[in-house]
């Protein structure tokens, strides 16, 4: 049965009750067209849904068709295409649908409404369902009449998740921003005015700097302050590709690398074989995707400083701006930096926040801090749960950056043979090692190691003898 007139209420267009306006299977295997084409699409449903708010659903005669055939000849077409469309008001209610999925057009409705703050006029959202991907076209029309929206919905084919690629829309980025320690004790912080322009100029940014300086969290501030964040951000861990994954994005339509307008975050370079570095360079390079795409590429430094061979391929291949991310020891005042997450944990559990001595503060600044703003996480809340209310004395810091002195985690996620730490070798020997090294950094106080080592003074003695054999 045909859809019956639409008819205009106060607040937006909405169907009798009982009746779906036009409703097609979104999803019906249909060939999918180029984003282009979308954009087309998304203009004509606006079109339609501004003409019927304005003056109604009027009949025509002759050779011209009223709105109810043109809405029909419009659904057809986007189920041709694959795709399916729906208007929400500011409420997320739906006025106009083509979808009879009605599970999957509110969680769509209600979607995009969360995020209406941050629609701009042909803003793209991705949203996971059933273990795939579908990209939304959302414009704002007829708000003289009580604001409408107009979303486009595309199933991209193909797509399950694949470790180490993240689609994320700019509330999402927001969020794990904020959640970092690093959005934490830098809150909004202004990123340098060369690196903003090198961003919105849409040349290849390279962030450089120490393991765990903030290369990842710069990347997001830069987007959700940069003109781009109507687009999806997109996360490529390549040290957390499988074999899978790897093939998902350097073959398939629906990689990352093949999009446009996305802003584009790829770090791991230490991970790829020479064989697969080569491959992924050329096919950045191949394809235009600096044109296409903004492009923000992260890197550690190798252990010792300096830049590693990877980065430096990367960065002479894409003619990339270099900026390096400042550490911890270098900005200075880390204690400052810890008491600001103090001052977070204690907002986070309502309690009171601890306080300071000038020692425990002279002994945090003094710290290296190899592991930067992932290690300031790490330390502030062991002081937390130490010292709950009260004071953190110079005993208690030292007692925690004696804990963290002995987790050697190698810049690239690899052994080293020069680290004090070699992980190939015997367990036993390894707990040997950590309680040595406890007990030189506490100058040889027994006791205190084995508290900090939670072990008897016996086991802490029992591994010192066989160390001393």
């Amino acid at each position: 049965m045909a859809c019956p007139q639409v008819y205009r209420s106060r607040r937006a267009l909405i169907a009798p009750p009982g009746w779906r306006c036009g409703a097609t299977h979104i999803f019906a295997g249909r060939r999918l067209l180029p984003y282009s084409v979308w954009w087309a699409i998304s203009f004509n449903f606006e079109t339609l849904a501004r003409a019927a708010v304005g003056g109604g659903v009027a009949s025509r005669t002759g050779r011209n068709m009223n709105s109810d055939a043109k809405l029909q000849i419009l659904i057809e077409a986007l189920a041709a295409a694959g795709a399916s469309a729906l208007a929400i008001d500011g409420h997320g209610h739906v006025a106009i649908s083509t979808m009879d999925d009605v599970a999957l057009e509110q969680d769509v409705a209600a979607f995009v409404a969360e995020r209406l703050g941050r629609v701009g006029n042909g803003t793209r959202l991705v949203m996971g369902h059933a273990g795939g991907r579908l990209s939304l076209t959302v414009r704002p029309v007829a708000k003289e009449y009580g604001a409408l929206w107009v979303v486009v919905i595309r199933e991209v084919r193909g797509v399950a998740a694949h470790a180490g690629i993240e689609w994320l829309n700019a509330d999402e980025v927001e969020a794990r921003y904020e959640a970092s320690a690093y959005g934490i004790v830098e809150g909004a912080a202004a990123v340098s005015g060369p690196v903003c322009e090198s961003y919105a100029r849409g040349v290849p940014l390279m962030l450089e700097g120490e393991l765990g300086a903030g290369q990842a969290e710069i990347a997001k501030r830069l987007y959700l302050d940069g003109p781009y964040a109507d687009e999806p951000f997109v996360s490529v861990a390549l040290d957390e590709l499988t074999d899978r994954g790897w093939r998902h994005l350097l073959k398939s339509s629906e990689s990352p690398l093949f999009q446009a307008r996305l802003t584009l975050c790829i770090g791991g370079w230490h991970a790829l074989s020479p064989q697969r570095l080569r491959e992924l360079v050329s096919t950045m390079t191949d394809t235009a995707l600096a044109a296409r795409c903004h492009v923000v590429l992260t890197a550690n430094d190798m252990p010792g400083g300096g830049e590693s061979d990877q980065a430096a391929f990367v960065t002479e291949r894409l003619a990339c701006a270099v900026s390096v991310a400042p550490a911890i020891a270098e900005q200075g005042g880390a204690s400052k930096k810890v008491a600001q997450y103090l001052s977070y944990l204690s907002d986070v559990f309502g309690t009171a926040a601890p306080s300071m001595s000038e020692e425990a503060a002279s002994t945090l600044n003094g710290y290296r801090w190899p592991r930067n703003y992932l290690q300031l996480r790490e330390v502030s809340e062991r002081l937390y749960i130490l010292v709950g209310p009260g004071v953190a004395e110079r005993t208690v810091a030292e007692e925690v950056l004696a804990q963290e002195d002995v987790i050697k985690t190698a810049t690239f996620g690899t052994p080293t043979l020069d680290s004090d730490l070699y992980i190939l070798r015997p367990l036993a020997d390894t707990e040997r090692d950590i309680a040595r090294l406890v007990v030189g950094y506490l100058q040889g106080n027994r006791t205190r190691a084995a508290e900090v080592l939670g072990i008897s003074r016996t086991t802490l003695w029992r591994l010192l003898k066989d160390d001393d054999r």
